[in-house]
């Protein structure tokens, strides 16, 4: 492994930190390069282009669906959108970059869907996906809505009697395969070994999108795939089932699952460098004097439990308003502290966004 020893300002912030009110100068021993190449090449690349090539599938599939809606091609149609939906989750923190240059998450996965619109929009035979307002009316959760929103029969029939709707079912996806083709083209060009090499820890530093990325990743499983549903910031508290991820199709407990897997694994490196070795570094210098990454870690496995006691359909859970999701909010909320408050601190990485859930 190559090394590089390079010194840090500490300041003391949170009670984690050394109580002396002077700057200390760490030497930290530890690899960013390293770091910063395994998320590039092992972990981000390869998931954005599992993505990629599930979206193909979707389209070739759903094409396939709607030249000839039978309950073999649906099937079909359905269980590579599921594929697609799943790894999806697994680049949700990854919205930095071309994504971000290309509108990757709000055209791809803007929930709930507006199926009031899209219904209007299918029935008036209107197609502008390219529309700021279209967002809400095109992307995964669409193709959850015009796939699972009746029974399978009644599905098949609805796409039989209505060419259009076949029609945009088939734009959406396209939609869909064009942003990843872009987003996946640019990470397996040059954009890989330009993260790679951006590192320290100013806003515009590779280690800065990732923290600041990551957060959002979590923040947006904590509050539109759980809070918002459940009524936490609405000002009557009720709870909107519909507005839970994949809800036609029943698999918002998955997503919710394979997000949180995800976050935990990004945060670990998986098998490679990551921000818990990076946290590691840290500790063992005696500068922060909690074991952070393994206190982000315990808690990732408190929230694992609370998923667990779930089941599906999850929109279930939210309308009910039940413990068991209340529970899960109020973990979930911890961890928010731990990777958005004390992670960065730790780092020397300012969060450069701004919400208004209040945490």
């Amino acid at each position: 492994m190559k090394l590089f020893k390079f010194f840090i300002t500490i300041i003391p912030v949170l009670v984690f930190f050394s109580c002396s009110e002077e700057n200390q100068n760490i030497e930290l021993d530890f690899s960013q390069t390293d770091m910063l190449g395994n998320y590039a090449n092992n972990i981000i690349k390869p998931s954005i282009s599992d993505y990629q090539t599930s979206v193909t599938t979707l389209d070739e599939k759903v094409k396939a669906f709607v030249s000839n809606p039978t309950e073999e091609t649906y099937d079909a149609a359905g269980s590579a959108f599921i594929n697609a939906y799943q790894n999806w989750a697994t680049i949700n923190a990854f919205q930095y970059g071309p994504a971000l240059e290309n509108a990757f998450l709000t055209s791809s996965n803007t929930f709930p869907t507006n199926y009031t619109e899209l219904e209007a929009d299918i029935e008036a035979e209107k197609l502008n996906l390219g529309a700021v307002t279209a967002n809400n009316k095109k992307g995964l959760p669409a193709v959850d809505y015009l796939l699972f929103k009746d029974d399978k029969t009644t599905v098949i029939e609805a796409f039989k009697a209505n060419a259009f709707r076949g029609e945009y079912l088939n734009a959406v996806v396209t939609d869909l395969l064009t942003k990843a083709t872009y987003v996946n083209d640019a990470w397996a060009g040059d954009y890989a070994s330009t993260f790679a090499v951006n590192e320290g820890n100013d806003p515009s530093s590779s280690l800065s999108y990732i923290v600041n990325e990551y957060n959002k990743a979590f923040e947006r499983c904590k509050n539109q795939r759980v809070g918002y549903p459940l009524g936490k910031n609405s000002l009557s508290g009720k709870s909107s089932p519909l507005s839970v991820e994949a809800y036609y199709g029943a698999n918002s407990l998955d997503l919710l699952r394979r997000n949180i897997t995800t976050l935990e694994n990004v945060f670990k490196g998986y098998d490679g460098v990551g921000l818990d070795d990076y946290l590691t570094a840290y500790y063992n210098t005696g500068s922060i004097q909690e074991d952070l990454s393994a206190k982000i870690l315990n808690q990732f496995a408190v929230i694992n439990q609370k998923l667990d006691n779930c089941q599906n359909p999850f929109s279930n859970h939210i309308e009910a308003q039940d413990q068991t999701v209340e529970e899960l909010y109020t973990e979930m909320s911890k961890l928010v502290v731990m990777i958005k408050s004390e992670m960065p601190s730790a780092l020397s990485v300012k969060i450069t966004y701004q919400d208004s859930d209040g945490d």
